[in-house]
């Protein structure tokens, strides 16, 4: 079957009527989506795709075989390895003072960390290993749980449990392909948490830097610890010559190399070779700190005690290899810890690997990096390691030397293996508060920077309220607290959003392109006046003399369309701020008479769906015309404003009443009614007259557009209301009217909407003809009664008038409803962008100029 179809243009669309009527259009229906296409979709080829998701658990099958051929590869990633390792050795072992562990366990976790990432890894940077942040939270439920039960677990059983467990939550999250919850974790939560844990940890290790960090002991606030070290400052210690020094070296170091990088910006070379010095600080800090401390120990026994704090011994080689079983009801002691522990081991690592995956142009699965932590951790534990995660400062690092694939992390966990089977007996005469300065430079690079935190404001203020109220709680509570308030109110501003919606009515502008515009200074006059003509056409009257190319060049005939915009001074409509889309000396039309459009906002689901459809029904109720004029207002509809107390006490009457009780005066009123009959207690109501005629100047509703193209879901819920939507407008303005749709995005959509009844045309044509038509013509009030919009826009066509005794209409072969959008195939034949059965449903707004 085949549709006659009008095909509407704006540049000129009385001619294009003329010459393009009742174009001939193929039918075309739409397969309604189903649950079974779903299901289908959900198990098609099992088998292909189970061995798709396996090799897809280990990507180095797709990028090895290749390596042997790139011999750049090998030696990029031979340097980034061992440069990694030697910021990676010193900083394990000052990480694991801070998860109060010996240091060799940061060894062993670095070791393990760096060795099995490669083989699940999908970022080419990320360096998993201790880092401050994670170290600082085990130490601190280490902390919590010896206190709860002193002597009964020992420091490395906690710690290495909780790898295992922790690590195993991660796995199970990445296997199950769940790891697109970590987008629950906000901007402003990620910077909370990382900025106000290193204000925590540099607190917390400024007493280790001057020698008295048993003396000031532990806190639970950030607060308490500074206060604690300032109380303390007089028994400063001779560590802090070691601390000090170490510190100030780190940071001249480091900020001479980055003025040199700026001064040689343009030099290739240069720049390299000043990043890897820039890299090599902290090593060079603890060879030389280690030097001048070997210098005065040497001749020392080692079990007289030294006059500053060191490492002390460390065991040579692998010492705690071995499967790992956790002491029984350990699992259950901690399993209130795991929350916090597995946000933080995730929360860092996701986060960078996906900044540098899109700083160097390629994408990272967060499943397959759930997968790399858990494997990472629960490997871990056979070999004594504590939780790993992704380092901020080690990944830079990496990004900065060149690193060209995950193999890196190979080569990197080799060099940590080796300097735990040869270096380890240096590593005895280490200044622990070497340590402490190392940690210090290396975490308050966490912090955010001010210009940072402007921009996190001129983004977004809630969200800048969000990150400072965090940091706040996370210096003078705990770091749980602070991690939980910005998760929890970044929760709370999402369904915010979610429950009030910022739906908002539109309106029309008329939209043009021109062709190399002259652009002059805002407030000054141009020399020339534009005006639009009737055909749409923008055209120009100059004042000054140019020539015919200077005229030509300045305004160029260009048609326009309209588009639709929020109304700014639409009372119903959220607040300006939601409104201010163009420039403001824009006019903004208000929709044809009769027309209402309406978008939608978010998804149109349970929890915002009463709120946009009640502001849809207080606008039909207070601008358009009810279909029963004398009908009796609803208590409802009255404000406070409209209140005339006067007029109000002069209807309190006996002939009120009387009339009232009085059935005999009530009927022959009812008889009387077309009659200019007045009785007592009705006389000449000034006050009621007024109010009618007000309502009687309000045009007829006859469309209601709803604009769902930023709408992504729908529910039950939300159908539901659309349906009491349509009842409560039927009984204000009566049937004889249409909700159209736009900018549908989600075939579930489509398929609710239809299954709801919308979409296709509520009468039959030749019904219309011949019942609606024809009744109405001949009762004498047609024009008192919506037009339908296909009906409309037939009547309003080239064609002229309808003859009712002519049959050529009800004649004619399947007439489409209305205006169809068609699109063009590669022979240019006109083909129908949506389902010709449902013609209420639109690719776009329409323009609806043919109800102006």
């Amino acid at each position: 079957m085949q549709y006659q179809a009008d095909i509407s243009y704006e540049e000129d669309k009385a001619a294009f009527y003329e010459n393009n009527q009742n174009m001939t259009v193929p039918e075309f229906h739409t397969r309604e989506i189903s649950s079974t296409t779903y299901v289908k979709n959900l198990f098609k080829n099992p088998t292909s795709r189970s061995l798709s998701y396996l090799k897809n658990i280990f990507p180095v099958i797709d990028w090895f075989p290749h390596y042997p051929t790139n011999l750049n590869w090998m030696l990029s990633d031979f340097i980034t390895g061992v440069t990694v390792a030697i910021v990676l050795v010193p900083q394990s072992m000052s990480y694991a003072k801070l998860a109060t562990l010996s240091p060799e366990f940061g060894l062993y976790s670095a070791f393990i960390g760096a060795m099995f990432y490669f083989l699940f890894a999908t970022s080419r940077e990320i360096c998993i290993g201790p880092v401050a942040v994670l170290s600082q939270e085990v130490g601190k439920i280490v902390t919590r749980v010896q206190g709860k039960y002193p002597g009964l677990y020992s420091n490395e059983e906690i710690a290495t449990t909780l790898a295992l467990i922790s690590g195993g939550i991660v796995l199970g999250i990445g296997l199950l392909k769940l790891g697109f919850i970590v987008e629950l974790l906000s901007l402003p939560a990620i910077l909370a948490f990382t900025t106000g844990s290193a204000f925590n940890i540099v607190a917390g290790q400024l007493a280790g830097l001057f020698g008295f960090s048993k003396k000031a002991g532990k806190h639970k606030s950030t607060c308490e610890t500074i206060i604690a070290f300032l109380k303390h400052l007089p028994d400063t210690e001779v560590d802090v010559a070691f601390g000090l020094t170490g510190l100030v070296i780190l940071y001249i170091w480091q900020f001479t190399c980055e003025y040199y990088l700026k001064k040689y910006k343009s030099d290739a070379k240069k720049r390299i070779a000043i990043t890897y010095i820039l890299n090599l600080r902290t090593a060079f800090v603890i060879i030389i700190s280690t030097c001048i401390s070997f210098g005065v120990l040497r001749y020392r026994p080692h079990s007289q005690k030294a006059p500053y704090s060191i490492i002390g011994d460390i065991p040579s080689g692998l010492k705690h290899v071995g499967r790992f079983v956790p002491p029984p009801g350990l699992a259950k002691h901690i399993a209130s810890e795991l929350p916090i522990s597995t946000i933080v081991l995730v929360l860092e690592h996701i986060s960078i690997s996906k900044s540098f995956a899109r700083i160097n142009g390629y994408r990272v699965n967060p499943n397959q990096e759930f997968i790399a932590i858990g494997v990472t951790n629960m490997v871990g534990t056979f070999f004594g390691a504590y939780p790993v995660t992704g380092s901020f400062s080690r990944t830079a690092l990496s990004a900065k030397c060149g690193v060209k694939t995950p193999l890196k992390a190979l080569i990197t966990g080799c060099s940590v293996l080796l300097s735990i089977y040869c270096f380890t007996n240096g590593f005895y005469y280490i200044p622990n508060a070497t340590l402490c300065a190392i940690i210090i430079h290396c975490v308050a690079g966490l912090l955010a920077s001010y210009k940072l935190t402007t921009k996190l404001y001129m983004f977004s203020p809630v969200d800048f309220i969000i990150f400072i109220t965090g940091v706040f709680i996370t210096v003078f509570a705990t770091i749980e607290d602070g991690i939980y308030f910005a998760l929890c109110a970044s929760a709370a501003q999402l369904l915010w959003r979610l429950c009030l919606p910022n739906g908002s009515f539109l309106g029309r502008v008329k939209v043009a392109t021109l062709e190399n515009p002259i652009f002059v200074p805002a407030g000054l006059k141009t020399s020339s006046e534009n005006s639009t003509s009737e055909n749409g056409s923008v055209t120009s009257i100059n004042k000054t003399p140019f020539n015919e190319s200077t005229k030509q060049a300045l305004n160029p005939p260009t048609s326009y369309v309209y588009k639709w915009v929020p109304l700014p001074k639409e009372p119903n409509n959220p607040s300006k701020v939601h409104t201010r889309f163009i420039n403001g000396n824009i006019n903004v039309e208000k929709p044809p008479s009769g027309v209402l459009v309406y978008r939608m906002s978010e998804s149109f689901v349970y929890s915002n769906c009463s709120l946009q459809i009640d502001q849809i029904i207080a606008k039909v109720r207070a601008d358009y015309k009810p279909h029963n004029d004398n009908r009796e207002r609803l208590w409802c509809e009255y404000t406070y404003a409209e209140s005339n107390w006067k007029e109000n006490w002069k209807h309190l009457k006996m002939g009120n009443f009387r009339k009232f009780f009085n059935k005999e005066i009530k009927d022959l009123e009812d008889a009387n009614a077309g009659d200019d009959v007045s009785y007592d207690g009705n006389e000449s109501d000034e006050y009621i007259q007024n109010r009618k005629r007000i309502e009687d100047s309000r045009p007829v509703f006859k469309i209601l557009h709803l604009d769902f193209s930023q709408v992504v879901a729908v529910d039950a819920t939300s159908v539901q209301a659309l349906l009491d939507l349509q009842m409560t407008i039927d009984h204000f303005v009566g049937p004889q009217w249409e909700m159209h749709f736009s900018g549908i995005i989600n075939p579930w959509i489509t398929r609710a909407l239809i299954n709801a009844g919308f979409g296709a045309k509520r009468v039959d044509v030749t019904k219309i003809e011949n019942s609606y038509l024809k009744r109405n013509l001949q009762n004498g009030w047609f024009e008192k009664l919506p037009t339908p919009l296909f009906l409309n826009r037939y009547l309003k066509s080239s064609t002229g008038s309808i003859d009712l005794e002519d049959t050529e209409f009800t004649d004619k072969a399947d007439v489409f409803p209305g205006d169809l959008e068609v699109g063009f195939a590669e022979d240019n034949r006109p083909l129908p962008l949506y389902s010709t059965d449902y013609p209420n449903i639109h690719f776009d707004i329409p323009s609806y100029s043919g109800y102006d």
